[in-house]
């Protein structure tokens, strides 16, 4: 079966700086909002095949960049009225459940965590720092995922998905009801994101944002926006906002 963990070239990924043991300062955020997919695990490429799975099913072959480019952090049946519209054909009746099933397939029994994830959750909850994660997927789906990859404990039930408030990124409404479930304000809050509209949606929430990419050719959607390349990195970063 096809390995379908996030690739980039060896020689391009930055190994990162060690974990920082600064103290928080005054400016630290008091809580780190993670979405899900490609920031806490390694299951986008995966994501983004299932959804093109259906659309070959329309005739549409969409190769791994264009369904990065078209699919990433956005709600699945917005993506898949996308192909509809690319295909000019209707999609299944059953569209999202088979995208769904064959995502899962693509995915396995295992889940990773991304490279890092595991050491930065550790340090951050070191330092007192409340977290959360905030979703387009189902909560199952968050919840399932997150045990897989062996880090549902740093969040407990702060599990946050757009489904209950019917408001998909990059509408701000999903973070700002993780932030109000949370007792924080919205600019105590940083969002670790990876995908335009998520950050689209931390930015007009009124949150700080950081976007990780595990290419370090990759730019910032926002100029003021700043990215990262390593979760070793992450609170570091975040203790220096």
């Amino acid at each position: 079966m096809r390995n379908w963990r996030r690739r980039w070239p060896r020689s391009r990924v930055r190994t990162g700086s060690a974990m920082s043991t600064e103290p928080l300062t005054s400016r630290a955020p008091k809580l780190v909002i993670f979405d899900l997919d490609g920031v806490l695990v390694d299951t986008q490429a995966a994501e983004n095949a299932g959804i093109a799975y259906v659309g070959e099913l329309m005739g549409l072959t969409l190769d791994e960049e264009r369904q990065h480019e078209l699919f990433s952090g956005k709600k699945m049946q917005e993506c898949i009225d996308l192909m509809a519209d690319l295909a000019r054909t209707s999609p299944p009746a059953d569209a999202v459940p088979l995208a769904r099933a064959r995502c899962e397939e693509l995915i396995g029994d295992r889940i990773d965590p991304i490279d890092g994830v595991a050491q930065a959750l550790e340090a951050l909850a070191d330092r007192g720092f409340a977290m959360c994660v905030a979703s387009n997927s189902p909560r199952d789906i968050i919840e399932r995922r997150l045990t897989k990859a062996r880090v549902l404990r740093h969040f407990g039930t702060r599990i946050y998905s757009a489904y209950e408030v019917a408001a998909w990124k990059p509408d701000p409404a999903l973070f700002r009801w993780a932030a109000a479930e949370c007792g924080v304000p919205a600019d105590d809050c940083v969002v670790i994101e990876d995908s335009r509209v998520g950050v689209d949606a931390a930015l007009g929430a009124g949150m700080r944002v950081l976007q990780y990419t595990a290419d370090p050719a990759g730019t910032p959607h926002r100029d003021d926006v700043r990215p990262f390349f390593s979760m070793r990195d992450l609170p570091r970063l975040i203790a220096e906002l």
